[in-house]
């Protein structure tokens, strides 16, 4: 799921949640107390930005929370694109990526 909200003279805003995988240790998989799994790869959603900060597993985002982080995310953006001190590091160069 991408959301890209498009602009003419800053970057785009991203906000994207891509599948991500992690290998589950041998302990877990062998111990007998946890669910089975069916091998020892694991898979979440993670959240991407546009603008290469880190990302989070939201995986257990109601779908409220979700809605709520993406517009969190987009307010901070304009916040920063608004401000007059951040002119300098703000660029309309990777829109084409």
């Amino acid at each position: 799921m991408e959301i890209e909200i498009p602009h003419d003279v800053v970057n785009n805003f991203v906000y994207d949640i891509k599948t991500q995988t992690k290998v589950v240790s041998e302990f877990v998989m062998t111990e007998e107390n946890l669910p089975e799994l069916p091998d020892n790869m694991t898979y979440y959603p993670k959240t991407y930005f546009g603008d290469a900060r880190e990302g989070y597993d939201v995986q257990y985002f109601k779908k409220n929370e979700l809605i709520s982080d993406v517009l969190k995310h987009y307010e901070r953006f304009l916040e920063i694109i608004s401000e007059e001190a951040n002119e300098i590091f703000i660029s309309n160069n990777a829109n084409g990526r």
